[in-house]
């Protein structure tokens, strides 16, 4: 009897968050923001470079819609999911040698601008001074081959991240800032409660039966 109601009850349940996705889509390199490797040494990385046919891509996943009063607020916890690409490197929460190392949000006053950083290690843990990385940054930049200049720590979420890397040598790729890019939000919203038909007397009192006939027998099984 129990397990009836159970399922009864379950078919009234309603979901009140869904999942919504951050989409970012900016726009084409400009020439003169880019600066590309002279020299790819052996043994000092991948080396990549940079076109005008590249941008800046990607967009992560939060359980439910973002309150609409941020204002350069961390959410990097509240992240489900993200995967991002600046045309050379894909970042990608399924990647244990990417970091998300944080997703900074402001919705107030109608905005949707969000600043995300990532990093991908070029090579698997264990990560020490001098390892080499690639880095995203939405908007400010970012580069290919750097040079981690500082010991990697632990984010708030487990993963590591280089704190400052360096970029300034001849097996480095990167580019400037790059505004103009746009954000979208796509949700899924919960599904519209069902309508039930109104029983009629005669339903009313075959329902009544039934439950009634329900209860006897686990009587007589106890």
């Amino acid at each position: 009897m129990k397990k009836t109601l159970l399922l009864l009850a379950a078919l009234f349940v309603q979901a009140s968050a869904w999942a919504a996705t951050y989409t970012y889509a900016g726009p084409p390199y400009s020439a003169t923001n880019l600066h590309n490797y002279t020299n790819c040494i052996p043994g000092f990385g991948n080396c990549g470079t940079y076109t005008t046919a590249m941008a800046q891509a990607g967009s992560f996943t939060t359980a439910a819609p973002l309150p609409g009063n941020l204002n350069f607020t961390d959410i990097t916890a509240q992240v489900t999911s993200f995967s991002f690409s600046d045309g050379l490197t894909t970042y990608s929460s399924s990647d244990p040698q990417v970091t998300l190392v944080s997703v900074m949000a402001t919705t107030t006053g109608g905005i949707l601008e969000f600043g995300v950083i990532v990093q991908r290690w070029q090579a698997s843990a264990p990560h020490a001074v001098g390892d080499h990385l690639d880095q995203m940054n939405i908007h400010l930049g970012g580069s290919h081959n750097a040079e981690c200049q500082t010991v990697p720590v632990s984010t708030t979420q487990g993963a590591i991240m280089c704190g400052t890397t360096y970029v300034g040598d001849v097996y480095s790729s990167w580019h400037d800032t790059n505004t103009g890019g746009v954000w979208t939000l796509a949700a899924t919203p919960p599904a519209a409660p069902t309508a039930v038909p109104t029983l009629g007397e005669w339903g009313l009192v075959l329902l009544a039966g039934l439950l009634a006939a329900l209860g006897l027998r686990q009587r007589r099984e106890a």
